[in-house]
């Protein structure tokens, strides 16, 4: 088995990053110009100031539910649309095989608590002979290229 390497796997996660990105932003913009209309009338800053709070919040949320499905989706099916370009697929660490989506949401988790310290979960994979960060130990998982 080939192992993806550190940096063909951050390319992929940069394009994926795009594809995630680019709904939020448009979402985002189309609620900002609801909650401006919504807004203009209203003489009252803290009706304003709660609004805007709350709209933050919800996209918030909405990025991070897309995020999760995009994710957990396209791994529990063997690769995200950036691994894809680069032929690279997330595999279970023992047998080659799929992964699914139940394995797929523990990655994600991995993934989070790799990126909450400082990066060091993810960045652990280009010093790995597996190639594989935490996130992948946590799934026991590795990503394959080939």
């Amino acid at each position: 088995m080939t192992y993806g390497g550190f940096w063909i796997r951050f390319v992929a996660v940069i394009i994926d990053s795009f594809i995630v990105g680019i709904p939020i932003v448009i979402l985002a913009a189309i609620l900002g110009a609801i909650l401006g209309a919504w807004t203009a009338g209203s003489s009252s800053n803290s009706t304003t100031s709660a609004a805007g709070t709350g709209l933050a919040s919800l996209i918030q949320l909405v990025s991070f539910v897309i995020s999760v499905g995009y994710f957990v989706y396209f791994w529990g099916r063997g690769q995200t649309i950036g691994m894809r370009l680069f032929h690279l697929r997330v595999a279970d660490a023992n047998t080659g095989a799929p992964i699914g989506y139940g394995r797929a949401a523990l990655r994600y988790l991995g993934y989070i608590v790799s990126a909450v310290v400082c990066y060091i979960g993810l960045i652990w994979a280009a010093f790995d002979a597996r190639k594989q960060g935490w996130h992948d130990k946590i799934a026991n998982t590795v990503v394959l290229h080939g």
